[in-house]
């Protein structure tokens, strides 16, 4: 099964731009198929949503693996201490 892209930068997420398209990027990382569309995690625009969220892009990562769903990811984000929206 082919990877599925990552979302666009403009869909928002939790009142947050580009957290889906960072979430999308860190698992394609993890999944070691993020080259297929010559992307790069954290990219520059990644680690500015990082500091604007307040997480590294290690734990964002092992979130964002962990919880297959926007719906399970949110509410793990904020218990991370996450600043979202």
């Amino acid at each position: 099964m082919s990877p599925q892209e990552p979302r666009a930068g403009g869909v928002v997420v939790a009142e947050t731009p580009w957290l889906a398209r960072m979430t999308d990027k860190a698992r394609l990382d993890a999944e070691g198929t993020i080259k297929t569309f010559d992307l790069k995690f954290p990219c520059p625009m990644d680690q500015q949503c990082l500091g604007r969220i307040g997480l590294d892009a290690k734990t964002f990562q092992l979130l964002a693996v962990k919880h297959s769903s926007d719906d399970t990811l949110i509410p793990a984000l904020r218990e991370a201490g996450a600043k979202l929206g």
